[in-house]
């Protein structure tokens, strides 16, 4: 006969999708970094010219489809966890419009970073293949479109998902952590989040996007503790 689980496993094992999510918030961005980093150099290949960017895409098709699916992943990911937060909260006592915008905010962000991401694997593939074969007068107008569509789908997957909607969503989470008397996780998550949120102003003042080569690292960190602390709450 197996013994019964104990009275302290069940509530860890009901928590265990919210832990999972959180650890994949981290695992799976690993995976973009390092494929897409040495193929391409990223993040840093998206400030590249269309005309060095393009047969770069062309030369590494197979590791940006890889790097930029899981990357896709993260950001689908983010849409369960933000409605797990909101469940565990509500479970514990802390509901109302807190709990509710902030999960609102974090599916939000999920769906701006995946309409943002999904130009990588669709449009700039496609784009890159074309430049390869064309005459120079179309590769100069195959550029233009590659320039106008990165700055518009990158506004909507980097500003508004990644910086300002997830920011937002990091410090409403915060402010529901505190209340879960989790306060160090807490207020690391707003003050992430707020720093995620002044990434924003870079289009006003370009030196703040380097506050962003901080901020990543941080948030990397933050959702494994978050998943340590639930787990150890159970």
């Amino acid at each position: 006969m197996t013994a019964a689980p104990s009275a302290a496993s069940l509530p860890r094992a009901r928590n265990l999708p919210l832990v999972s999510l959180a650890v994949l918030q981290t695992a799976l961005f690993l995976v973009p970094m390092v494929v897409l980093g040495q193929a391409i150099g990223w993040p840093a290949s998206l400030r590249l010219p269309a005309s060095e960017a393009l047969p770069l895409i062309a030369r590494e098709a197979f590791a940006v489809q890889i790097g930029y699916w899981a990357y896709l992943l993260v950001s689908l990911a983010l849409l369960p966890l933000a409605v797990s937060l909101r469940n565990y909260a509500i479970e514990r006592g802390v509901s109302g419009a807190l709990v509710d915008t902030a999960a609102f905010c974090g599916a939000a962000a999920a769906v701006f970073k995946m309409l943002g991401i999904v130009r990588w694997l669709v449009a700039m593939p496609a784009l890159a293949q074309l430049h390869g074969s064309a005459s120079q007068a179309n590769r100069a107008v195959i550029e233009t479109v590659y320039v106008a569509l990165n700055g518009y789908a990158g506004a909507v997957g980097e500003l508004l998902g990644v910086q300002l909607v997830s920011g937002v969503w990091l410090v409403l989470t915060g402010l529901i952590l505190i209340r879960l008397a989790f306060p160090w996780l807490g207020r690391a998550a707003i003050v992430i989040g707020a720093l995620f949120v002044a990434t924003c102003l870079r289009t006003f003042v370009p030196e703040v996007g380097a506050l962003q080569g901080i901020v990543v690292p941080l948030a990397l960190l933050w959702f494994p503790a978050l998943a340590v602390m639930i787990w150890r709450r159970g």
